[in-house]
Order: structure tokens, then sequence, then C-alpha cells
């Protein structure tokens, strides 16, 4: 989910830079992906984190870097003194590499790109599990065994707790969900009975009409 900010002049959202520019996109993520080398994952946890934890939850400063009155020069500056010692090596020369190129505000679409990428690669699949309450370690591993076997792939898995669906599992694979929760098997049940009742409504309606 996307968090809306305050538009600074140049920092467009990320979103129409989805729509707009996908081969810029994926450009930049191939060249991230290469020049991280044996620490990609560590790069691009530490860029998600970025993004995420600094740059959606400071919009400031997100503004700051977006601004067209700051020069380029400066917005380095402000890279390197906020990140160096911070941040792998390989994350602070990206950042300022997409500085240079005024391409800070596509930070997270190259970040989920090239994570994307990465997944495929290795023939990892993103998977989010639902469930009433928090699974503890037994049952995350008995999922994450029957998930493998499901998807053919390592599946990664993101955990969310949802009290609504009562018991039971909701899992979500790219576009496909399994859900198994006791909430859908009661609103099942539910749509059966109701519908039982409607149908022996019917059928004495028929019989009376039929009987007169």
């Amino acid at each position: 989910m996307s968090v809306k900010q305050p538009i600074a002049d140049g920092f467009i959202p990320e979103t129409v830079l989805d729509q707009v520019a996908p081969e810029l996109t994926r450009n930049y993520a191939e060249a991230l992906l290469n020049a991280s080398g044996d620490e990609v994952n560590a790069v691009l946890d530490d860029l998600e984190a970025i993004q995420t934890d600094i740059f959606q939850v400071q919009p400031r400063f997100a503004a700051i870097l977006g601004s067209s009155s700051i020069s380029m020069a400066e917005k380095d500056r402000i890279l390197t003194d906020t990140f160096e010692a911070r941040a792998l090596p390989t994350v602070v020369k990206f950042l300022r590499v997409l500085n240079r190129h005024g391409r800070l505000s596509m930070l997270g679409s190259v970040v989920r790109q090239a994570r994307a990428t990465l997944d495929r690669r290795q023939n990892r699949k993103p998977v989010t599990v639902r469930s009433a309450v928090p699974l503890d370690e037994g049952q995350v591993s008995a999922v994450l065994e029957k998930l493998a076997k499901l998807v053919h792939a390592t599946p990664v898995i993101t955990l969310e707790v949802d009290p609504s669906l009562i018991g039971g599992l909701v899992i979500q694979v790219g576009d496909d969900v399994y859900d198994a929760s006791v909430r859908t098997r009661l609103e099942r049940l539910r749509g059966r009975l109701i519908e039982r009742k409607t149908h022996e409504i019917q059928s004495r309606r028929d019989h009376f009409s039929y009987s007169a």
C-alpha cells in the first residue's frame, strides 16, 4: 500500500512513474542487481528500509530531495551525510546515481522491480498468509512446507493477523487466493441455509398454487 505524501517540485509520485516509465524502471533495477553482487539481498533490504522508514515517514526530507530549488550538488551532499557509514556503499552510490539523473522519486518502483526480478531468478515466490491469531514457529514451518509444494518454489512469506477471520488461514500467491478461514466457511454455510430456506418457501408456494 502506497502512502500519500506532499508532492514537491519535481517529485513525481512513483505510482505515475510506474505507468509511464516501466522500461526505465526495469533498466535501473537491472543495474542495481548487477552492481550489488553477493550483497544483493542486503542492498535491497537497506533500500526498502530507506524508502519505507525515511522517505515515506519523513515527507519533509523527501520534499527537500525532490525540490527543484535545491541544487543537485546540495542533494548529493545531503544523501552522503545522511547515509554514508549508515548504509552499504552500494546503497549510497545508487541513491547518488538516482539523484544525478533526477530519479530519486523512482526509488520505490525500482526496488520493487529489483526484488521481483531477484525472486524470479532464485525461484522464490512472495506469499501472504493471513490468520486470526499470530502463528507460532511450528505452525509457520508447517505452512512453509505445504506452500513449497503448492507453488513449486521457495515461498517468501509475509504474515498478517486479521481477527475477523475467526480461525483458519487465507493464503494469497500473486492473484490466486486460497481461503480456508472459518469466517468464509460460516458465510458459505449461511448462504446454503438461506438458499435451502428460499427453496422450501418457493416449493410451498408452488404447492399452494397447484392446489388452488
